[in-house]
């Protein structure tokens, strides 16, 4: 055997024993369910940013920063009132007795921030751009988590020692993988051993990280009663309904239920960090639902653009998908796989064969967009709904705008892409008609209220 049938050997087995740790570490550490207790009002001694992480599996979800806002209120930290109706602020008292928690603390420092005159409206409340609001987030995160364990709650899911030998297991199968060849003589297991090697990064990075946590057999216990305080607050016909101001009244049973995913209404009004691109409260067509949204970028082709410009994209499409259908059939005559080929000639036959077979499907998809466009030139939809979802993404030099609707029914929408002039005409939650081209989404109208 070779040195480079060593090293491709090497590979692959690292990757083996990489895919074999992961599988023990998923069995042996796998989340122990929580015993099911009946439906239940007592409160347990946590607060109800550690509520929300137990009752989540160990995962601290956005919910937790209203919650603990609502907390705050139920201990006289922070006065919810209602200016005007619908519409809510926050008005700073004295602090509350005893010491604050971390995550406490940034919530009223994140208030002091906003407030003017001690008072700040709800719509204020939000943790600043993109970037600033995930590192906030992310502090806000450790500080729950590091509460949590230091009550034996929870624990880190992946021990760090399996960690590091999984690194280095899936950094040496992609080295060696890489060693197992030259620069003119790539062989097939070698472009497998690389292919396994990269898919063992991917997983690691994506699945086994020490921020995942999961809930310790002390917490178990806990988890249960969280569990059926939720069952309990759910069964409350009234409860997904009460605005912010019911903190007067429930006290800190709506801090718990905004942190248990019942208080649909109380987070709409005060999301803070809550409040998602991808998700979304409505209670548009009379029930409260969690509605995901999301924000075609690449696919489909030309989303949101006028029939116009969608036929024009097909046109192009099929005009390059030919042109590189053309000039790779005038060199397919020349290609060669034959056993006596050498490694370079084979390269070059199979991506004449691959850019010809790329080219024809453009140019197929091509053809389609061309008549999808036309089919979208005819067509028009009116849809009513509320506007759930305003957003703009990228700079100045390169934004763009989505609108999604929501209609009330499932549990899915698809945001449109609209001009800068729709985008800062609508306000988030109010009720639109829109009159809009199918298939690629291309908004014609937006009016306000429903249609008549």
């Amino acid at each position: 055997m070779s040195a480079l049938d060593v090293g491709v050997a090497g590979s692959l087995a690292c990757s083996v024993a990489f895919f074999l740790l992961a599988g023990l570490l998923v069995v042996f550490r796998r989340q122990q369910p929580p015993p099911v207790l009946p439906a239940m009002s007592d409160l347990g001694p946590e607060t109800p940013a550690v509520a929300n992480l137990l009752a989540n599996g160990g995962r601290v979800t956005p919910d937790a920063v209203p919650a603990t806002l609502f907390d705050l209120a139920a201990r006289q930290a922070v006065k919810i009132e209602e200016p005007e109706q619908g519409s809510y602020a926050c008005r700073i008292q004295a602090a509350p007795s005893g010491a604050l928690k971390g995550y406490e603390s940034r919530v009223l420092d994140l208030l002091r921030k906003r407030a003017v005159g001690g008072v700040v409206p709800a719509r204020a409340l939000t943790v600043g751009p993109s970037e600033e609001a995930g590192s906030w987030m992310k502090a806000f995160r450790r500080d729950v988590v590091s509460e949590a364990a230091a009550a034996g709650k929870c624990a880190p899911r992946w021990p760090r020692q399996a960690l590091w030998v999984m690194s280095l297991l899936a950094l040496g199968a992609l080295m060696l993988s890489v060693m197992g060849g030259d620069e003119d003589n790539t062989t097939t297991p070698q472009v497998v051993a690389m292919v396994i090697a990269f898919l063992t990064i991917v997983v690691l990075s994506k699945a086994f990280t020490e921020e995942i946590q999961m809930v310790t057999p002390a917490g178990v216990q806990s988890q249960a009663r969280w569990l059926s305080l939720r069952k309990y607050l759910h069964d409350d016909e009234l409860f997904s309904s009460l605005p912010p101001t019911a903190v007067v009244t429930r006290e800190r049973y709506l801090a718990y239920g905004a942190a248990l995913g019942v208080a649909a209404a109380a987070v709409r009004a005060i999301p803070m960090g809550a409040e998602s691109d991808r998700w979304a409260w409505s209670h548009y067509g009379g029930q409260w639902r969690q509605v995901r949204v999301s924000y075609p970028n690449r696919w489909p082709p030309a989303w949101g653009s006028s029939p116009w410009q969608v036929g024009w994209t097909g046109i192009l499409m099929t005009g390059f998908g030919g042109l590189v259908v053309w000039v790779t059939t005038q060199l397919l005559p020349s290609i060669e796989f034959g056993p006596s080929t050498d490694q370079a000639t084979r390269y070059i036959s199979l991506g004449i064969v691959l850019a010809t077979f790329l080219g024809a499907v453009i140019c197929g998809l091509g053809l389609v967009v061309i008549c999808l466009g036309v089919v979208s030139l005819v067509r028009t939809e009116r849809v009513v709904g509320e506007a759930i979802r305003v957003r703009r993404f990228g700079d100045h030099d390169s934004s763009r705008y989505f609108l999604a609707v929501y209609t009330g029914q499932g549990e899915h929408v698809r945001a449109w892409s609209v001009g800068a002039g729709v985008h800062s005409s609508v306000k988030e939650y109010e009720v639109v008609t829109v009159d809009v081209g199918p298939l690629f989404g291309y908004v014609r109208s937006v009016r306000h209220g429903a249609s008549l």
